[in-house]
């Protein structure tokens, strides 16, 4: 049993890392809790399937890295872009830092 639940799991991100959100939600029951923690743009409890479903948002998981060109400053950040989409056109953008929790 729990080598079935791995696999459910590890399919589950690979739908998610593909965009295949139908296979992630096919693999969630219909009454899950979920929470995010703060500075998620979702932070808070959260109950139910549909609840996953953000027919509006889209996030990109970003790694920006370089130095500046006259600074001379390393940066090294890896970042959530949260886009609010309406109609074809982004009408928000937000970027979540990722807290790293070391």
């Amino acid at each position: 049993m729990a080598e079935a639940n791995v696999e459910a799991l590890r399919r589950g991100y690979e739908a998610l890392n593909r965009g295949d959100l139908s296979v992630v939600l096919e693999l969630i029951d219909r009454d899950i809790e979920w929470h995010e923690p703060s500075p998620s743009p979702d932070a808070g409890a959260h109950t139910g399937r549909d609840s996953f479903e953000r027919d509006d948002r889209l996030i990109a998981v970003v790694h920006q890295s370089g130095r500046g060109r006259a600074s001379r400053v390393q940066v090294d950040a890896r970042l959530a872009h949260v886009w609010t989409v309406k109609d074809g056109r982004a009408i928000r953008w937000e970027a979540v830092a990722h807290v790293d929790d070391a």
